[in-house]
């Protein structure tokens, strides 16, 4: 089963009598990309928590936020007196060289960012690691449902895609045998016209030029090849692996026999099936890059 690189899950749990909550985004990304944002009381958690998420997620630009339910719930509001004494003695030092007017106010203690400040309670991180893991991997567990639902919608829209490609292929290979036999016609009737009231057209002359002709616009290979790449993507669609990184080196090696059987065509039919093969093609590959 294929997933979406996009999806959004959440869990909470009861740790140390207040809620912890874990918020799980997802988008696409070329890679595992990783960010982590933990309370203040659980950061030493942070490299043991980013190597569990990274055994479970592949691919994705993944935003993983912890925190407190009611952030205000369990914590305390503290002053650092020992700091505001020092502050206050400074700026009334600096208020004394400099003979200024105004006196030192409550509205220039509260002005340095560290005498107010919020305090967690104290908790054991280490003690903390069994109820965090959990909440984790609830919030993933949900991330991936998401994802796999969304994996379905796309895989349902890209075999459908499929199908469509197929049959602009097989529009290919049925005019292959008539542009050879139109094309031998034309050289044929070029050769007359021109030798009209001359020597007759040599016959061999004419069927050796026209295999020739044939051949450099013999595109069987490539529509082989093409069938082929369209069997491995169907595979990789139903398959249980993450497919995503074959997907997209199955479409350039798509697009790259879609050219060479529209630069062998030389014919209308042909040229606009390759179009409409090229533009399934760029759809599938924008598709593609969401998938893990």
């Amino acid at each position: 089963m294929i997933r979406s690189m996009t999806g959004f899950g959440q869990a909470e749990i009861d740790l140390a009598g207040r809620v912890l909550t874990a918020e799980a985004r997802s988008v696409n990304h070329r890679y595992l990309e990783l960010s982590l944002r933990l309370p203040r009381g659980l950061q030493a958690l942070e490299s043991r928590l980013r190597t569990h998420v990274q055994d479970k997620v592949r691919r994705g630009k993944l935003n993983l936020n912890l925190g407190w339910k009611g952030e205000a719930e369990g914590g305390e509001i503290v002053w650092n007196a020992d700091l505001a004494d020092r502050y206050v003695t400074l700026l009334q030092e600096i208020r004394a060289r400099f003979d200024f007017r105004d006196p030192v106010t409550l509205g220039h203690l509260l002005g340095h960012p560290e005498i107010l400040q919020w305090k967690e309670p104290d908790l054991d991180a280490e003690g903390s690691w069994e109820a965090v893991r959990r909440v984790v991997d609830e919030a993933l567990t949900d991330l991936t449902a998401m994802r796999e639902r969304e994996g379905e919608a796309l895989a349902r829209d890209l075999l459908g895609r499929l199908e469509n490609l197929r049959g602009n292929l097989a529009a290919v290979q049925t005019r292959a045998p008539e542009r050879a036999r139109e094309a031998k016609e034309r050289l044929h009737t070029r050769v007359t016209e021109l030798l009209e009231g001359e020597a007759k057209a040599d016959p061999d002359r004419i069927l050796i030029e026209a295999a020739l002709q044939a051949d450099r616009m013999d595109c069987t290979e490539e529509c082989v090849r093409l069938a082929s790449h369209f069997d491995q993507f169907r595979d990789l669609l139903t398959g249980d692996e993450a497919p995503g990184r074959k997907l997209n080196f199955l479409l350039q090696e798509m697009n790259r026999e879609a050219n060479t059987i529209g630069s062998k065509g030389n014919d209308l039919t042909v040229a606009r099936e390759v179009i409409a093969i090229k533009e399934e093609i760029e759809i599938l590959r924008e598709q593609v890059q969401n998938i893990e």
